[in-house]
Order: C-alpha cells, then structure tokens, then sequence
C-alpha cells in the first residue's frame, strides 16, 4: 500500500463515516468493498440507502438537513473508492465545506 495524500483522503472517509454511523464502520466497509470487487461498474456505496449508514439512535433528517446529509455522504463514499485515482482531493473538500 502506497501511503500518500489518497491514503489520507480514505482515513478522512473512514472517520467521517464513523461519526454519520455513530459506530466503528468496519463491517460495513468490508461489504462495501466486497460489493465493489464483485461489480466494478458501480461505485462504491452507490446501492447504499442513506438510512442504513446514518446512526439509528438519532431521528432521521429532514428538509434541507436531509439535503445536506445526502451530499456529505456522497462525499464519504467518493473517499472510500478502491482505486485511488477515483477519489477527490482534500483541497476539494476544503472548498466543500467552506
């Protein structure tokens, strides 16, 4: 494994999933990824339901706040592509969240 900025875009989806899930995101990674491997044409976490990653002790979202939970987890999902090459770089994230 080749450390670099990529490898820190991928922690920085791992934790943010962590604090959407409100639980360690191990399992599911590793069915994201297996999901990824077994059909390389869908990205990862585009078959994901949005509520079956938020934490379910929280009410869901609504309204503009569903909006803004939605883009973030794309956002999530965009760090956690298998290849490197597919993810974004943290200076768009910067801009992201500014």
């Amino acid at each position: 494994m080749k450390v670099d900025a990529k490898s820190d875009v991928y922690s920085f989806g791992v934790v943010a999933l962590e604090v959407m899930m409100g639980k360690h995101p191990g399992d599911f990674i590793s069915s994201l990824m297996l999901s990824a491997s077994t059909s390389s044409s869908s990205p990862i976490g585009h078959n994901t339901l949005l509520k079956d990653v938020l934490d379910q002790r929280l009410p869901p979202p609504k309204n503009k706040l569903a909006d803004g939970v939605a883009h973030v987890a794309k956002v999530v999902f965009a760090c956690l592509q298998t290849d490197p090459h597919y993810r974004p770089t943290m200076l768009l994230k910067l801009l992201f969240w500014q």
